[in-house]
């Protein structure tokens, strides 16, 4: 077994390609959506080197698995070859984890003083191997992963001067920064998000917005594929607190599996916090169902 830095696009590749595969082992238990790989390294981690926070093992098989650590959300994601789940290398995976994400609050100063995983519900050897490690339940529900089969979809129609559309490009990274910062109250800024732009995974035809008369953006999606199971991805989806209770968002997640269906996804997936009661009542009014439920964990440590 090999361990190894991330190295760059042809490593993305090969993780999403990895994820694809053991999704159509499990049916997605577990799973990352391809999707996310690049949203968790490129946005979700904008402030840190990939090669910092993401590390490979590799066997004579090809990936065995993969961590992604987020030091600024003090968690990280944990991916494990479906054969080899439950097993050795899983527990070295998440003992590294561990320390691993320690290191890394320590070297950018991110005070805490627990961090925190999740597992799907189903996922009994990763659950069993938390435990073991001395993770203890943190009687929190954090996400649940939606599904919504992807059959004849109605966008709606939206007001005089709003219409669809997607990014062009870098030149929309201002407008771009502006709807996501206004929907999450989170610290865009043009630059960073034309750095996210950039990046390996990002695809100005898969960000739709809607634009509003004056130019600017009052709702947008980010959607993403997996071809192999025919499987759609929403990853964000906002909507800016100016243009709020207009119907925004069901208009934009309509029309983002309009997409979908054109670029032959049956499926469509999204993830909510549980405590989200307005992202719960608008994911249900357009289609989608409760699939998979991910427990907390958390583990006091010491910095």
């Amino acid at each position: 077994m090999n361990r190894r830095t991330y190295a760059g696009e042809a490593d993305l590749k090969l993780l999403q390609d990895f994820n694809s595969a053991a999704i159509a082992e499990t049916d997605h238990c577990g799973y990352l959506h391809p999707g996310d790989i690049p949203h968790h390294l490129y946005s979700g981690n904008r402030y840190y080197p990939p090669a910092e926070i993401m590390t490979i093992w590799e066997d004579d098989q090809g990936v065995a698995a993969w961590l992604l650590v987020g030091p600024r959300h003090k968690s990280f994601d944990a991916q494990v070859r479906p054969d080899l789940r439950g097993g050795d290398l899983e527990r070295e995976v998440l003992e590294y984890a561990d320390e691993r994400t320690v290191e890394l609050m320590q070297r950018y100063d991110i005070p805490g003083d627990c961090i925190y995983a999740d597992a799907f519900r189903d996922d009994k050897a990763r659950a069993e191997l938390l435990v073991a490690l001395g993770w203890e339940p943190d009687n929190e529900l954090p996400y649940v992963l939606n599904r919504a089969e992807i059959d004849s979809i109605e966008v709606p129609a939206l007001p005089e001067g709003y219409a669809f559309r997607a990014a062009s490009g870098v030149e929309d990274a201002a407008a771009l920064a502006e709807v996501h910062k206004a929907s999450f109250g989170v610290d865009w800024t043009p630059e960073l998000y034309r750095q996210v732009m950039e990046s390996p995974g990002y695809a100005p035809e898969r960000e739709l917005v809607i634009q509003a008369p004056d130019g600017t953006f009052a709702a947008f999606a980010v959607i993403r594929y997996d071809h192999l199971n025919r499987t759609g991805l929403f990853e964000p989806v906002g909507t800016h607190q100016d243009h709020r209770r207009r119907g925004f968002g069901r208009a934009i997640l309509m029309y983002g599996m309009q997409q979908m269906a054109a670029a032959g996804m049956e499926l469509a997936t999204v993830a909510n916090f549980d405590n989200n009661e307005a992202a719960r009542g608008l994911y249900r009014a357009c289609g989608f169902e409760p699939w998979y439920p991910q427990d907390g964990y958390v583990k006091c440590i010491s910095i």
